[in-house]
């Protein structure tokens, strides 16, 4: 037995998968905050809809935030990531790292449960799921790990490369793209996703200029994609023969 900050944990084991400190039993996406495609520094929501920051990473309650740090995310906000249905009945182990405090948690897949110093819950919905990390005012969650079973696996930092694959199958985003030789109110050929989306997703332009930088996302038509890539961009009225963009791609689930 284990105590951290009044908090019973029972640690049955640690164990290491690999010396590259490959996670792939962590069940959650992104669990060191480590990909953050849409590249901004700090996040804030106003309660009105749902935000996502780091990849796979969102929250909804008002006058919250999420700023990127060396060491994770710093937040006041609860945290949450949804994913596919675990199995109802069976038995998971969540371990967060807050404030470089170890916090562990058994919850039972289908069912609704609290911690005791952080808050962790875990919500069934229909046919997904959510967890929910909620800090005691501002805190700065270093890591969030979920494992199937009662087993504590010691944490460590996934590969970059691993975990930005494991993201761009929800969130993609394509940086400072050219298109050249457009005439106007043409159909543009598209681009190839860097791995297949788990389904067509909806499209965030943030960037669409001519060559010398002016914007021009109003001459945009339609973005037409499926899950392995785009499709065709339609313009009208194209008034450059050269274009930049940048877009996000996203089909996190809300």
């Amino acid at each position: 037995m284990i105590y951290y900050n009044n908090y019973l944990a029972v640690m049955k084991k640690y164990h290491f998968l690999n010396p590259k400190g490959v996670t792939a039993h962590n069940l959650l996406i992104n669990g060191d905050f480590q990909i953050n495609q849409r590249n901004q520094s700090s996040y804030t929501c106003d309660g009105t809809k749902r935000v996502y920051g780091v990849d796979m990473w969102s929250f909804s309650k008002s006058n919250t935030f999420m700023k990127v740090t060396e060491n994770g995310i710093e937040t006041n906000a609860p945290i949450s990531q949804m994913f596919n249905k675990l199995k109802s009945g069976v038995k998971y182990t969540v371990v967060c790292s807050i404030d470089n405090v170890i916090h562990t948690k058994s919850i039972t897949g289908g069912t609704y449960d609290t911690g005791v110093s952080q808050t962790i819950m875990y919500l069934a919905f229909n046919d997904v799921e959510r967890i929910v990390i909620t800090p005691n005012g501002t805190q700065t969650i270093n890591y969030i790990d979920l494992f199937e079973g009662e087993i504590v696996y010691k944490h460590q930092k996934e590969d970059y490369a691993i975990a930005l694959t494991r993201c761009q199958r929800y969130v993609c985003k394509n940086c400072d793209m050219i298109m050249s030789g457009v005439i106007q109110q043409t159909y543009l050929e598209g681009t190839t996703f860097p791995i297949e989306m788990m389904k067509v997703p909806s499209v965030k332009i943030i960037k669409f200029t001519d060559i010398t930088g002016n914007d021009k996302s109003n001459e945009i038509y339609s973005v037409v994609c499926d899950k392995k890539g785009i499709r065709y961009i339609q313009l009208r009225n194209a008034t450059s023969s050269t274009y930049q963009y940048s877009f996000i791609f996203s089909c996190e689930p809300l």
